[in-house]
């Protein structure tokens, strides 16, 4: 059986497609509605559904949906596997439908629940761009459903290519309002309809492969809360539910935070976020996807040793893609922040803003990667209560810190929260993963953390001093150059450094047999010999 490393790398590529056009999305966002009063609008009404979503497709949904349908798979059949989903499907959609509904008639209050010291005027544009938006929530879930049935029978592409179908569909939105000369307040309404039509497609698209499947989509009400496996579902949901609640509750107190400190804050905190996803979707996500499927199926065969096993391998080479990030991110927040960002509406004082945030939410990275790792071990042995506990306590630390020092340290001191959070959750996983299920050392770990540091001192110190020089030369010979000129002379000076620095990485962790160090180096290289095979291919 492959390792998480290999089996993620196709996941990965998708994601990493996927959160690529994210950035696109949402550079065009800053151009068109900048990161005011206006930004602050459109990112609160789409939070809104996003926090329900998150409580209940995203997290506790497909915690407790994938080690059910995979037990029925495994022990059962096919077909009984498929009966199960249709009711799980039928029940995530009554749900959320009505939710939806709350949702729409009460979107003002709860706009002013979410947020602090808005005016009258910016808390109804808000409800109203709430009320458009309200339907992701159904929309998602549903796709959350349809993707466990891909994801238990590894087929983990469509699910993770679905969102870039989602961003493909906002940035034409974006580009034709940008076209038509849309801005303001005809921008942020134009920009809510496209993200409702760009979420119908991003569930769409998964249907003709779950038919390839044999699964037929028919949402079953009849004997929904008498099926064990919805008993089973349920009951790891509830658990999980209250435990990503916490962690919905601590985004929903930032962002009364980041409401109080004036206009821009929420927008400047959820722009950073966007950066900041991108290696979390791209690593985190991607061997979290391959590591739950596999856990599962191990715990549904009682392999408690093959069930570690996975779990450290998604961990090792979590270790090895998250740590070179944050090197990176934290070194190359401005330069990254400006080039994606800046223009139009965006200017450059909110680009050093963004900067900052982005740099303290980057050293939460390898441990909010990590728990999306080891948390679906306890699920998949019906221990949810482990997580949930865990979870509860990483945000009390969160909002602790940040109700002592978000006055003081704005928007970035918000997002240092986040970090010090994720490590917590992910100290006490760690310590009831030992407790509840076993030991998840091995040999020679001291020895790859050695080759590790090695890499990535070597990383930070080769990035830093490339691109303190390109900012030396971009700052003075070439300063009298056109903006536009400048622009793409430092976007492409910035990719070269990047790609210095992950070749150093690479060599570093190559050189010292760290697990999954040999597939890092030889990954550009495989890429590239895939494209010329569909290059050869004949038409």
């Amino acid at each position: 059986m492959p390792s998480a490393l290999q089996s993620s790398g196709s996941i990965s590529a998708a994601v990493a497609a996927s959160r690529v056009l994210g950035l696109v999305r949402m550079s065009l966002q800053s151009r068109l509605i900048g990161a005011g009063a206006l930004a602050d609008t459109f990112s609160v009404a789409f939070r809104i559904p996003n926090l329900l979503r998150d409580l209940l497709a995203e997290g506790a949904l497909s915690s407790a949906f994938v080690p059910t349908f995979t037990s029925y798979l495994v022990q059962e059949d096919r077909e009984r596997a498929y009966q199960l989903a249709n009711l799980a499907l039928a029940g995530i959609l009554l749900v959320t439908g009505t939710l939806t509904l709350l949702g729409v008639v009460f979107a003002e209050p709860l706009v002013v629940a979410i947020t602090s010291g808005w005016s009258a005027e910016k808390i109804a544009e808000t409800a109203a761009l709430t009320r458009i938006m309200m339907p992701i929530l159904a929309l998602v879930s549903v796709g959350a459903v349809w993707g466990g049935v891909l994801n238990a029978q590894r087929h983990f592409l469509p699910f993770a290519l679905a969102p870039a179908l989602f961003n493909l569909v906002s940035i034409a939105a974006g580009a034709g309002m940008w076209l038509a000369g849309l801005g303001g307040r005809a921008a942020v309404l134009a920009w809510s309809v496209g993200t409702l039509i760009a979420s119908v497609t991003q569930a769409a698209v998964l249907v003709p492969y779950l038919r390839r499947l044999g699964y037929r989509a028919r949402p079953q009400l009849r004997g929904l809360l008498a099926h064990p496996g919805i008993r089973r579902i349920v009951a790891l949901m509830l658990p999980a539910i209250v435990g990503v609640a916490a962690v919905q509750l601590n985004v929903f107190v930032n962002t009364r935070f980041a409401a109080s400190l004036g206009d821009g804050a929420v927008a400047q905190v959820e722009y950073a976020f966007r950066i900041f996803f991108l290696p979390i979707g791209v690593f985190g996500v991607a061997l979290a996807t391959v590591t739950m499927t596999q856990v599962s199926e191990e715990a549904a065969r009682g392999d408690r040793s093959r069930l570690i096993a996975r779990t450290g391998e998604g961990l090792s080479a979590a270790w090895l893609l998250t740590s070179a990030s944050t090197v990176g991110l934290v070194l190359l927040a401005h330069p990254i922040v400006s080039l994606i960002y800046e223009g139009g509406r965006f200017s450059a004082a909110e680009s050093a803003a963004v900067a900052l945030i982005l740099q303290a939410y980057a050293i939460g990275l390898a441990p909010y990667s990590m728990v999306k790792i080891v948390a679906p071990a306890f699920y998949s042995i019906d221990r949810p209560r482990v997580p949930l506990m865990a979870s509860l306590a990483s945000v009390a630390a969160n909002i602790g810190f940040n109700a002592f020092t978000y006055e003081r340290l704005g928007p970035a001191g918000l997002a240092l929260g986040t970090s010090i959070g994720a490590l917590v959750n992910l100290t006490l996983l760690r310590a009831f993963y030992r407790r509840e299920i076993g030991g998840l050392a091995r040999p020679g770990r001291w020895r790859e953390l050695g080759v590790l540091a090695a890499a990535n001192a070597g990383l930070g110190a080769v990035v830093w001093a490339a691109w303190t020089g390109v900012s030396t030369v971009l700052a003075g010979p070439l300063a009298a150059l056109p903006r536009l000129l400048r622009g793409l002379l430092g976007a492409g000076a910035l990719a070269l450094v990047i790609a210095l620095g992950f070749v150093v990485f690479a060599a570093i962790v190559r050189a010292g047999r760290y697990p999954g160090g040999a597939q890092l180096w030889g990954l550009p290289g495989g890429i590239l010999r895939r494209l010329r095979r569909r290059r050869a291919k004949p038409a």
